[in-house]
């Protein structure tokens, strides 16, 4: 699935200085693409933490919402994020690319080559672990509005090792918000990344990271496959 011009060895070197790095032409440029374009095609759900715990919506549900009811849930949407609390995006399970289309669909061999042995293989030579052996990935839409608030990806009771940002985004500017946005523990900005086109972010758990608010004049979603290589637990 992978570039085969791919300087593993140089990446490497370079993801050991910070523990991340971002990765340009990751994938065959006809193959991202085409993933790009299965992305826009994708039944989302809405996603969201309202602060009483996590909210799973079919977009056209809550279009049929009352005004009332809708403001009431972006209330507390912004009340939870406002305590750092929050995210709301539009967001498809990997494992149901099976459903949507047929297996050999761009998006279901996106889904299995993350996890394949030879992906497996070449993500072990540039973190230089083997302490993952499976993966969990899913599909991003984020629209005008959506963001996910800053937060470490090492839930207790999970085995996730390295996080995962596979871009498919074709045409974005920066001041349209929606970047990778990197901290300090102390909550100090660190590094920030616009979401690309054929590029993999990768890093370890230990990095505070947030998607920052996706501004309501930006003209195109910020599509991205994000997820986590983990020890242990199955493809889901």
């Amino acid at each position: 699935m992978l570039n085969p011009s791919l300087d593993l060895a140089g990446l490497a070197r370079e993801f050991a200085q910070r523990r991340r790095l971002r990765i340009h032409g990751v994938l065959a440029p006809d193959f991202a693409t085409a993933v790009a374009a299965d992305m826009g095609r994708l039944p989302y759900q809405w996603f969201c933490a309202t602060g009483k715990g996590v909210g799973v919506f079919d977009p056209r549900e809550i279009a049929g919402w009352s005004r009332v009811q809708q403001q009431e849930l972006q209330r507390e949407l912004h009340t939870a994020a406002s305590r750092g609390e929050g995210f709301a995006y539009l967001g498809f399970r990997m494992a149901d690319a099976w459903r949507v289309d047929v297996p050999d669909s761009p998006l279901g061999r996106l889904h299995r080559g993350i996890a394949a042995s030879e992906t497996l293989a070449a993500m072990r030579t540039i973190t230089g672990a083997d302490t993952f052996d499976q993966a969990f990935a899913q599909a991003t839409e984020y629209r005008p509005g959506h963001y996910l608030t800053r937060h470490l990806d090492d839930p207790a009771g999970e085995s996730r090792r390295f996080a995962f940002v596979w871009g498919f985004t074709p045409a974005w500017h920066p001041d349209w918000g929606g970047l990778l946005q990197f901290y300090a523990r102390d909550g100090r900005p660190l590094d920030s990344l616009a979401p690309g086109f054929n590029t993999l972010d990768l890093f370890d758990v230990s990095h505070v990271h947030a998607v920052t608010y996706v501004a309501p004049f930006a003209l195109h979603p910020r599509h991205a496959v994000s997820g986590w290589y983990v020890k242990g637990d199955p493809l889901r």
